[in-house]
């Protein structure tokens, strides 16, 4: 069993690549920054705008990109992944969030020195904890069988919801810019993709090694 389809991987490669890029022009555009650019500021405007009357409920729509629900979530995907005799997605789960997490917190909101109300904003670690589960939960589904092809369409957009969701209320109720929740999604996208690669890389050569014996 592999995490990524063979018509897949493709397509992981290119979010790699394409994460790289969406990363690294918005810390070259935004360091060092303490005010919105222009793009944030014709699209925050308009989401103020069109949600800003409903600030209060995606303020609580939040808590579901707190750091203990996220862990909590990844910690019953490995424990059911280990059960289920699956190493591979539990590796992923372990792996990716953390990865892109770390990545965010350690290297990136410190190089990048962009702030937003005073603290370092970008990439949105908000937005990179939420994004990067929600992508594993997609790898899962992509390897997932006895799902039919609409239930696994109305998972992938309730991921896609959730991840939007709390993009928007991050922007709405004033904690990031536009331009770091998208440097997020994109960040976790591409560290998850990745992972992938490397967990199906690693499972190949054992199989191989396997074989071999």
């Amino acid at each position: 069993m592999r995490l990524l389809p063979p018509r897949a991987r493709r397509s992981a490669v290119g979010l790699v690549v394409l994460s790289v890029v969406v990363v690294a022009v918005g810390a070259a555009l935004y360091h060092g920054e303490r005010r919105a650019g222009r793009l944030d500021d014709a699209v925050d405007d308009w989401l103020f705008t069109i949600f800003g009357r409903d600030r209060a409920l995606l303020y609580q729509l939040l808590h579901v990109a707190d750091l203990p629900v996220v862990v909590a979530v990844l910690a019953a995907v490995v424990a059911g992944a280990l059960m289920r005799g699956r190493p591979d997605i539990a590796a992923l789960a372990a792996i990716g969030p953390v990865a892109a997490i770390g990545l965010t917190e350690v290297v990136l909101k410190p190089l990048v020195q962009r702030r937003y109300n005073f603290f370092l904003s970008y990439p949105s670690g908000h937005t990179v904890g939420t994004v990067s589960e929600c992508a594993v939960l997609g790898v899962i589904l992509l390897g997932a069988t006895g799902l039919t092809l609409a239930l696994r369409v109305a998972m992938g957009v309730l991921l896609l919801a959730v991840s939007g969701l709390v993009m928007l209320a991050l922007i709405v109720d004033d904690f990031h810019y536009f331009t770091d929740t998208v440097a997020g999604a994109a960040l976790s996208v591409g560290v998850v993709a990745l992972t992938a690669l490397a967990v199906d890389a690693v499972t190949r050569r054992r199989m191989v090694a396997a074989t071999a014996v």
